[in-house]
C-alpha cells in the first residue's frame, strides 16, 4: 500500500495516565458532583431540552364607566354649572398600536371662530407698540400669525394681534381635583390573542368558563382579564387622583411562559404593571401627557369650534414571552456543550500536580516547608505523567556511575574538575 494510503488511515489518539490517589479521586468526583447537578438542574428548570419562540400578539381593549361632571355651560346668554354625564364615547379615543387612552381632566375654548383677536399674554407675545409686533411672524410657540398691530387685550395689558381661532386658547392650569377623578372606577377588558406558528398552537387570556363579573386581582384572580383603573395604579404605588390632573403612561405588562409538552401542559399569561413615563419632570419640561382636539359645528352660517386640551392617562399593552416545545436536537446540542464541563475537574488536578512537583519541591525553601511533604508523591505522579525532551547540544555529556540508577547531564563547560566532583543533572533510564 502507498505511503500517502498508511498516513490516510491512521488514528491517533491521547495516551492517558490513570492515577490511583484516594485525595484526587475525591477532588475529581466532587467536580463531577457540582456539574452534574448543575448541567441537570438548569436542563430541567430553564427547560433548555426545548426549542423556544417568541409569540406572535394581537390585543384588543374595550373600556367600561360612567363619569358625572361639573362644568360651565352657557344658557341665554349666560354662565351656569351644570353637571354633564361622560360615557366611554366621551372620554375613550383610539391609538395605534396596543394602547388605549383615558381622558381624566380638561380644558374647554368654546365658540372660536377664524379671525383677528389678541394673543393671549406672554413674555413673548407683550408689546406696547406696533414696532413690537412683525406683520407675518409664525411663532411655533404662537396660536396664530401676527398682523403686526399691538391691541389691547384688557385695561391692563397690550398683546399682538393675530389672525387665528379666536378667542384664542388660555394657558391655565388644568382643575384640582381632575374633571373625572372617578375614572378610577372605569374597567378595562383586555382581549389578548397569541400565536407559536413553529409550533402550531394558538391561545388566548380568556378562559372559556370566564366569569364576566370577574375584576383582576393579583393573588385571588390572576387570570381575570377585567381590570379596575385605580388597582392597576394601586399595583404600582401610584396616586391615581394626582396622576390624573395632567396624565401619564401607564404600562400593563401580559407576560406567556408556555411549556407545550403535553406531559406538562400551561399556557396561562401573567400580568403585571409599572408607571412609563417620567413623574419627576420639572414644569418646563412638560410633565404629564395631553393633546387637544376639536369639535367643529355651525351656527348662523358662521362654522365654529370649541377646542378641548385632554388630559388623561395613556395605557400601553406590553405582551412578550415565548413557547418552548421539546426538541431531541436541542437536547443533544445542549448535552454535547456540557460535557466540556467535566474537564474542569482534570484541569485543577494537573494544576495541583505541577504546582507541587519538582520545581517548588526542589527549592530552597523546600527543607523548611512541612506542608510540601506531599510533594514528593507529586513528584512521583510528575514524572509517570509528563515526559521532559530536551534539544540536543553538542556541548553536553552524559555520565553513568555503577553504584547509581541514572544518569547524569553534565555541561562540558563545566569539566575543568573530576566527574565525581561535578552535580548534573539526573535523567531517568
Amino acid at each position: 500500500m502507498p505511503a500517502c494510503c498508511d498516513e490516510m488511515f491512521l488514528y491517533e489518539t491521547n495516551k492517558v495516565t490513570r492515577i490511583q490517589s484516594g485525595s484526587y479521586g475525591t477532588i475529581k468526583w466532587f467536580f463531577h458532583m457540582i456539574v452534574f447537578s448543575y448541567v441537570s438542574f438548569a436542563l430541567v428548570c430553564d427547560k433548555l431540552y426545548q426549542r423556544k419562540e417568541s409569540l406572535i400578539s394581537s390585543v384588543h381593549t374595550k373600556v367600561k364607566g360612567i363619569a358625572e361632571v361639573r362644568e360651565e355651560i352657557l344658557e341665554n346668554g349666560k354662565k351656569e354649572e351644570g353637571l354633564s354625564v361622560f360615557d366611554p364615547a366621551d372620554y375613550t379615543f383610539p391609538l395605534q398600536g396596543n394602547s388605549f387612552f383615558v381622558m381624566t381632566n380638561f380644558l374647554k375654548t368654546k365658540g372660536q371662530v377664524r379671525g383677528l383677536c389678541p394673543e393671549y399674554p406672554t413674555r413673548r407675545t407683550r408689546c406696547s407698540s406696533d414696532r413690537g409686533c412683525k406683520k407675518g411672524w409664525l411663532d411655533p410657540q404662537s396660536k396664530g400669525i401676527q398682523t403686526g398691530r399691538c391691541v389691547v387685550y384688557n385695561q391692563t395689558i397690550r398683546t399682538c394681534e393675530v389672525s387665528a381661532w379666536c378667542p384664542t386658547e388660555a394657558s391655565e392650569e388644568p382643575p384640582r381635583p381632575a374633571l373625572l377623578n372617578n375614572a378610577e372606577n372605569f374597567t378595562v377588558l383586555i382581549k389578548n390573542n397569541i400565536d407559536f406558528p413553529g409550533h402550531n398552537y394558538t391561545t388566548r387570556n380568556i378562559l372559556p368558563d370566564l366569569n364576566i363579573s370577574c375584576t383582576f386581582h393579583k393573588t385571588q384572580n390572576p387570570q381575570c382579564p377585567i381590570f379596575r383603573l385605580g388597582d392597576i395604579f394601586r399595583e404600582t404605588g401610584e396616586d391615581f387622583s394626582e396622576v390624573a390632573i395632567k396624565g401619564g403612561i401607564m404600562g400593563i405588562e401580559i407576560y406567556w411562559d408556555c411549556n407545550l409538552d403535553s406531559w406538562f401542559h400551561r399556557c396561562r399569561p401573567k400580568y403585571s404593571f409599572r408607571r412609563l413615563d417620567d413623574k419627576t419632570t420639572n414644569e418646563s419640561l412638560y410633565p404629564g401627557y395631553n393633546f387637544r382636539y376639536a369639535k367643529y359645528y355651525q351656527e348662523n352660517n358662521v362654522e365654529k369650534r370649541t377646542l378641548i386640551k385632554v388630559f388623561g392617562i395613556r395605557f400601553d399593552i406590553l405582551v412578550f414571552g415565548d413557547g418552548g416545545k421539546f426538541d431531541i436536537i436541542t437536547l443533544i446540542v445542549y448535552i454535547g456543550s456540557t460535557l466540556s464541563y467535566f474537564g474542569l475537574a482534570t484541569v485543577f488536578i494537573d494544576f495541583l500536580i505541577n504546582t507541587y512537583s519538582s520545581t517548588s519541591c526542589q527549592s530552597h525553601i523546600y527543607p523548611y516547608c512541612k506542608c510540601c511533604q506531599g510533594c514528593a508523591v507529586n513528584e512521583y505522579y510528575y514524572k509517570k505523567k509528563y515526559e521532559t525532551v530536551v534539544e540536543p547540544k553538542s556541548t553536553l555529556k552524559y555520565v553513568s556511575f555503577v553504584d547509581e540508577f541514572h544518569i547524569r547531564m553534565v555541561d562540558k563547560q563545566l569539566l575543568g574538575r573530576s566527574l565525581q566532583d561535578v552535580k548534573g543533572k539526573e535523567i531517568p533510564t
